[in-house]
């Protein structure tokens, strides 16, 4: 398996579609379903992305990719405070024909450690992990003004077993988007990525559609592959 193959499949979980009407108590619950394509891989995934309330009022944010070679699957479950993302648990698996691997992050915020499979490590205040961030990010993005988007970077810190990571971005304009779901306009995302890097990642939100990711392109050394929406349900 070349080393395009599997990032397809993580990145497509790695950015969930995500409810932002009602920003602080009561997200919309969905379900969205998105197929991947990569120039010169004829195999293409699925991915399947869900919000789903828990018993004790917390939300879990499911996210799958599928094709014959492998499944990878991440859930990240977390609370609200404010307009403010408060992660508990990260989960990551993969398996299939490519090479299985599991790794968990767990949020102690009474100790104030992340708890993991490379042992415990200091937990900052705000840290997020590589789900929950996409949903933070999206509340932001809802939160500011119009006038403010095109000279803003949205910034987080991201927990990836004992490292932290920090990732920003950038609102590069908006555009309509033709899918199997309808013609949406949305909003466009850039990654802000590291001088020398050859990466260009670039993400389309649906801007009456909470914000629901429509489009992920990807692109480094002359290859590349896009996520594309197929169909989405959102709860009243």
């Amino acid at each position: 398996m070349t080393n395009l193959k599997i990032p397809i499949l993580i990145l497509i979980v790695l950015w969930p579609t995500l409810s932002l009407a009602e920003i602080v108590a009561n997200p919309r619950l969905f379900r969205a379903e998105y197929v991947a394509k990569s120039e010169g891989f004829p195999v293409k995934a699925k991915g399947v992305r869900e919000l789903q309330r828990l018993e004790n009022g917390d939300y879990r944010l499911t996210s799958s990719a599928t094709s014959i070679l492998a499944r990878v699957t991440e859930t990240s479950e977390f609370s609200f405070a404010g307009d403010q993302l408060t992660p508990s648990r990260y989960d990551y698996t993969r398996g299939g024909l490519a090479k299985s691997k599991q790794t968990f992050i767990a949020f102690d915020y009474g100790s104030m450690t992340l708890l993991h499979e490379d042992g415990t490590s200091e937990l900052i205040a705000g840290t997020l992990d590589k789900l929950s961030y996409t949903y933070q990010l999206k509340l932001d993005l809802a939160n500011l003004k119009l006038s403010e988007r095109s000279s803003s970077t949205l910034e987080y810190t991201v927990a990836d077993g004992d490292k932290l990571k920090y990732y920003r971005f950038r609102v590069a304009g908006e555009e309509v988007l033709t899918t199997p779901a309808g013609d949406m306009l949305t909003v466009k995302l850039e990654r802000i990525r590291e001088h020398g890097s050859d990466r260009q990642t670039t993400f389309w939100l649906a801007k009456d559609h909470d914000y629901l990711l429509t489009k992920l392109k990807q692109q480094e050394n002359g290859k590349g592959f896009e996520l594309n929406l197929e169909s989405f349900t959102l709860s009243e």
